[in-house]
């Protein structure tokens, strides 16, 4: 049911897709959907378009059409707009003028794949209300994620500090290093994203932990966890264990697939990769005993999580909040995962899974053996769309009540 507060109320999503590319776009889609059928006005802006079942959900889909920055045709065009781009900021401008800032809540999910940060700049110069969802790092670090692709660690240095500039941390080159350190430069020092950003949504306490200190003000800051799909919440199906550790997402070195690899192998154990990435065929030739089924459907994705003993994420970065253990948890899948990612804060040790030491090979091979003693029964309650959209009503009402 709609909020009478809020009866009056155009909300403006802003994300890079209008289709589901990851996890930031999917809740952008979703939530925008979830607004949309509770009564509000809801208008979705995105730089890049495919056709999608989101179409048909009933909001309007405002696109530029432009492809992804990196993937433009015109190199050079295609850098200067992920800098900054001012085509961008223009329709958004257009856009923005049509509307009434005292009842208009722009909420961004994500901007540095196509939008950049133009679109701050233009939402702040034109005092409307910012809600910015943080699904990532790119607020503080350059490459999004605190993370050494070189070292394969987490990075300790301060963003955009002379050590973090002359450090080549980059999954590609030092190079494209120094493209991310003048992008964050443009929207740090010039934008003023985290001087001038009032509302923020964090998705778990350790990503909040991190970032926290590089915002310059207090800022309205609040936790809304990211919705589940709920039919893994509601099923009924039963579990049919069979003799196999599971690991699936995107197979790239700060994922740790490597390490759920070499503790298998090691172990004697038996492992089913699930997910594609640039690390996959360097990993099925150095592990032939372990299967890789790469991308699969989430009917697949469900099949493998009943029949598996656990579900394996030995993430070796600052991981927000992995969507995975949670939908592995809600299908009655015990959890072994890394002390570095925000999934500890979903498991109890000894009840629904265990917390091994980051990147500790011989901790994660005496988690999977102590899993066969484990006898966790579906109990985990987690956020549905339905109330991830109550949630972000109660927390818009509070920045309409301190607006008016």
């Amino acid at each position: 049911m709609r909020s009478e507060k809020l009866k009056d109320l155009t909300i403006v999503m802003v994300n890079d897709f209008d289709y589901v590319q990851g996890g930031a776009s999917k809740v952008a889609l979703e939530t925008a959907k979830v607004l949309y059928q509770k009564g509000y006005n809801v208008l979705f802006f995105s730089g890049t378009h495919r056709d999608s079942e989101y179409i048909k959900a009933g909001f309007k889909i405002i696109t530029l059409n432009i492809d992804e920055c990196l993937k433009d045709k015109n190199k050079i065009r295609g850098v200067l707009r992920g800098l900054y781009n001012f085509k961008a900021r223009k329709e958004f401008k257009k856009l923005l003028k049509t509307l009434d800032p005292n009842k208009t809540i722009i909420h961004v999910h994500g901007w540095t794949k196509t939008l950049s940060s133009s679109i701050f700049s233009i939402a702040f110069k034109m005092n409307f209300n910012v809600v910015l969802t943080l699904h990532d790092y790119f607020t503080a670090c350059p490459n999004g994620g605190f993370f050494n692709y070189k070292k394969n660690e987490i990075c300790k240095l301060r963003p955009l500090s002379c050590k973090c500039i002359c450090t080549n941390c980059d999954s590609r080159n030092y190079a494209f290093k120094m493209y991310r350190v003048v992008r964050q430069f443009i929207q740090n020092k010039m934008v003023k994203l985290n001087k001038k950003i009032d509302n923020i949504i964090y998705i778990s306490d350790l990503q909040w932990s991190v970032l926290q200190n590089f915002f310059e003000k207090k800022v309205n800051s609040t936790k809304i966890l990211n919705p589940v799909d709920s039919t893994l919440m509601t099923s009924k199906k039963k579990r049919k264990t069979e003799d196999f550790f599971l690991f699936v997402g995107r197979v790239s070195k700060e994922k740790g697939v490597d390490l759920f690899c070499e503790a298998i192998t090691k172990s004697g154990l038996n492992g089913i990769v699930v997910g594609d990435g640039n690390e996959k065929e360097e990993l099925e030739g150095k592990y032939p005993k372990i299967k890789f089924v790469g991308w699969q459907s989430k009917e697949n994705v469900e099949k493998f999580m009943l029949q598996a003993k656990a579900l394996v994420f030995p993430s070796l970065w600052y991981e927000g909040a992995p969507l995975t253990v949670e939908e592995a948890l809600n299908l009655g899948l015990p959890c072994i995962v890394s002390s570095s990612s925000s999934a500890v804060e979903k498991i109890v040790n000894g009840k629904n899974g265990y917390i091994f030491s980051e990147k500790n090979i011989d901790d994660l091979i005496e988690k999977m053996f102590l899993i066969k003693d484990l006898n966790y029964q579906k109990s985990h309650i987690s956020n549905d769309n339905e109330r991830y959209g109550e949630d972000l009503i109660r927390y818009y009402e509070s920045l309409i009540g301190e607006r008016s």
